[in-house]
């Protein structure tokens, strides 16, 4: 069950999907938006971390995501 990356042609928000069935990712519409003009987009592994390295939670330490509902500035 592959997590997804998505972008909405519509408002430009981009989101990820956990996708159970192929028929889900048919059905998609934009979290933001309501928009249908839906496109997956290439999806890139994350970076191992060393062992000194911890990963920020989502709001947790280091710079905002840029996500709309991050509370971090």
């Amino acid at each position: 069950m592959p997590i997804y990356d998505y972008a909405c042609d519509d408002c430009g928000t981009k989101f990820e999907k956990l996708i159970r069935k192929e028929a889900e990712a048919a059905n998609l519409d934009c979290p933001r938006c309501g928009g249908l003009h839906i496109n997956r987009e290439l999806s890139l592994p994350a970076a191992p971390l060393s062992s000194q390295q911890s990963m920020p939670t989502t709001c947790g330490v280091g710079p905002s995501c840029g996500a709309s509902w991050c509370q971090r500035k």
